[in-house]
């Protein structure tokens, strides 16, 4: 019934030719065989079986890699605490999801940070929102908040951004994953005080990020934007006076030679959030999904423990080095 393929068989079988053995005398020792060659028609004869006959399983989805990129760099605390996040969601989402952290502002500058979110380069955003109020002004609502991210799950205050995040960048915001953290001015030189006792600023020189600027210069100083890399080398320079900056992470700037005096109490309440590319959002896995804003909302629970303890610590490091 099949002699067509019974002749390709027997074809294929004897262009399978061990060669050497034929012609030896009895008695004798054969010589070793030459090592056997096959017609390529026989490999394409055992590919088609294999296809064939190979089992067939369930179709598993291929994980999806996400990017992610920060306003920091992997050593500045806010950076180096949130791995813990990215650590987290690639052990808990095996075959499903995991991120790859690109970098900080030597990746992508962080002025730049939302516009590469929103046209598609990266698939994850993590930073302050205070680099961002040119493209996403309603971000400065969460500085002046007074709830903590839990409470503003709870009551609906992040979901009432979604339509600006979704308008303005292109994408979801995922969390508002580091909070509970002010910030403070950070000085060489004692401030004078004006007559209401407040910190007389007048002709003082300070960084600042753009949320602070308006702070500062309503104090008479004169506020300027200076990106983290680069606060080192604006205070040897002696090109400010002082810097307006979170209550922790200064000693990761290395500034202890230039700064002497801490103004209190802080203002605002820090602003970083990780937000997701809405196109890649829309295309991961519901499943997916669901991981990276269960581990968002334990991180911003965690984070703002750690934040306080590291606060702590900080300030008692900073004061036995002669801070005032």
């Amino acid at each position: 019934e099949h002699d067509g393929e019974r002749a390709v068989l027997e074809d294929l079988l004897h262009a399978y030719v061990p060669a050497g053995r034929a012609g030896s005398p009895a008695g004798s020792v054969a010589p070793r065989p030459a090592r056997r060659t096959y017609d390529p028609r026989v490999r394409r004869f055992l590919a088609i079986l294999w296809l064939a006959f190979a089992p067939v399983g369930p179709v598993v989805a291929d994980e999806v890699t996400l990017t992610l990129a920060s306003s920091w760099n992997a050593r500045q605390n806010f950076t180096a605490d949130f791995l813990r996040y990215v650590d987290a969601v690639n052990a808990k989402g095996r075959g499903l999801v995991r991120i790859r952290f690109l970098g900080g502002p030597e990746v992508i500058p962080e002025q730049q940070l939302l516009y590469a979110l929103r046209r598609g380069v990266i698939d994850l955003a993590f930073g302050g929102m205070t680099y961002y109020r040119g493209v996403l002004p309603e971000g400065d609502a969460i500085f002046a908040s007074r709830l903590d991210p839990p409470a503003a799950r709870a009551s609906g205050a992040l979901d009432a951004l979604q339509p600006y995040w979704r308008q303005r960048i292109n994408a979801h915001l995922v969390g508002w994953v580091q909070s509970g953290v002010g910030a403070n001015l950070w000085l060489r030189a004692a401030p004078p005080r004006d007559a209401a006792g407040q910190p007389d600023l007048r002709g003082l020189v300070i960084r600042t990020s753009p949320s602070n600027r308006e702070l500062l210069q309503a104090l008479g100083a004169r506020a300027v934007q200076i990106p983290v890399a680069e606060i080192y080398t604006a205070l040897e320079r002696g090109m400010v006076d002082g810097l307006a900056f979170t209550t922790i992470g200064v000693p990761d700037l290395g500034v202890g030679g230039f700064i002497r005096y801490r103004v209190e109490p802080s203002v605002l309440q820090l602003a970083v959030c990780l937000q997701a590319n809405l196109d890649a959002w829309e295309r991961l896995d519901p499943r997916a999904r669901a991981l990276l804003e269960t581990e968002a909302v334990r991180y911003e629970r965690e984070n703002r423990v750690r934040f306080a303890a590291l606060e702590a610590r900080e300030h008692a490091a900073l004061a036995a080095d002669g801070l005032q």
